[in-house]
């Protein structure tokens, strides 16, 4: 378990830099940048008369009412020339009426809005819910994409709204916009909380429990193993993605595929031990049933046993005792090799295919985390990584069947 320990620490000593770097979102915001009063105030007549612009909370009277973050919604207003150009496309003929939110260019799709006239209709409010649907692809894809363009979680956003063939339009703000999908210490306290039950976890499963071992030899399986972590990994990735935004993350279908390799690898591994013991078990029956018949003869005739009896009585006697010896290695195995050696070694020690699936399941087990704690979204992986992590369980299996029992 100390490769395990050591890798927990390499993960989170990873994203401590990122975590204190970034406080509370007020105290991100006047970090950043520091705003002149009499440029704001100056920013702030330009933006009324700029046509379109963002509605801070509280009258946007302090950088911090120009935060936002998810479930929270936002207010965007159009006055003048703007708001009348924006007008004469939602009342087009066949155009669409949906207004399209955009940060850093980025269409965030699917979201949530209304629009409502203000001053006798010279004046129009957009107002758009800040969230992202997991069940709705494009949604989805606009919201890791920002994730993923971004090296912090208070992000700074330039703000564009697109309605019909008026698009984009750049959205003004009396203060920098900023977004976040939750306080920097939420998001570390809850990825180092599952870190820590994943290992913690896992440690228990191995260690306190039989769950990982083969019934028959009492080693610990490599298949059932890497269900096991990969089990471990989508249920806390789920559960933490829930706590900090509050939705039931879409599990990809690549990740249910990664699922079932290593659940039909764990069974496919249990269901070729208890053929090869079956297979055993009915070559001991067929032996002992030869070697009753050759000691039966060799009874009623000892004059004519021969010598080529004799001998063949003798390798039947020596067959018995290997299989024996085989059928009987859970009860001498009273010197356990340890989790990682068991579940690397063949009988012939460390082998290149079972190490192969362990090296590739951690690699990916740490991407997985990775990406996970960057983009708030369980990763799609490419296809031909999980054919490579098809071929290499596959050919774990196939070096499986004539190894020793």
């Amino acid at each position: 378990m100390r490769y395990l320990i050591i890798t927990a620490v390499f993960t989170l000593l990873a994203y401590f830099p990122w975590a204190y770097a970034q406080d509370a979102p007020a105290e991100n915001t006047t970090a950043r940048q520091s705003v002149n009063p009499a440029s704001a105030n100056a920013q702030r007549e330009g933006v009324d008369k700029g046509e379109l612009y963002v509605v801070g909370r509280n009258e946007g009277k302090n950088k911090e009412d120009f935060v936002f973050r998810m479930g929270e919604r936002i207010h965007i207003k159009a006055t003048g020339d703007v708001a009348g150009r924006l007008k004469t496309e939602l009342e087009k003929t066949g155009a669409s009426r949906s207004p399209i939110l955009l940060f850093d260019g980025i269409k965030m799709a699917n979201l949530p809005s209304a629009i409502s006239q203000l001053d006798n209709g010279n004046m129009l409010r957009f107002s758009f819910y800040l969230e992202r649907n997991p069940a709705l692809k494009e949604s989805r894809e606009a919201w890791d994409m920002l994730f993923k363009s971004k090296d912090e979680y208070v992000m700074p956003i330039e703000v564009g709204i697109a309605v019909g063939s008026e698009l984009p339009l750049v959205v003004q703000s009396a203060y920098p916009f900023f977004f976040y999908l939750a306080p920097a210490s939420e998001i570390l306290a809850t990825v180092s909380g599952a870190l820590l039950i994943l290992f913690v976890a896992y440690y228990l499963i191995v260690n306190k429990t039989n769950m990982l071992k083969d019934q028959d030899t009492g080693y610990y399986s490599l298949g059932k193993s890497q269900m096991a972590f990969w089990g471990l990994m989508v249920v806390l990735a789920f559960v933490g993605i829930w706590i900090l935004t509050g939705t039931m993350e879409y599990i990809p279908q690549q990740v249910l595929i990664l699922l079932g390799i290593s659940g039909a690898t764990g069974l496919s591994a249990v269901l070729i031990g208890n053929s090869k013991k079956s297979g055993t078990e009915d070559e001991m029956t067929r032996i002992r049933a030869e070697e009753q018949n050759l000691k039966e003869l060799k009874e009623k005739n000892p004059a004519g046993f021969s010598t080529d009896n004799e001998n063949q009585l003798t390798v039947l006697s020596q067959k018995i005792t290997e299989l024996s010896h085989q059928l009987g290695n859970q009860a001498r195995r009273t010197r356990p090799r340890g989790f990682w050696r068991e579940i690397c070694d063949d009988g012939n020690g460390v082998s290149f295919h079972r190490l192969q699936v362990v090296i590739w399941t951690l690699v990916l087990g740490m991407v997985f985390v990775g990406y996970v704690a960057d983009g708030m979204s369980i990763p799609e992986f490419p296809e031909t990584l999980l054919i490579l992590m098809g071929i290499s369980n596959l050919t774990y299996l196939g070096f499986k069947i004539p190894e020793k029992s």
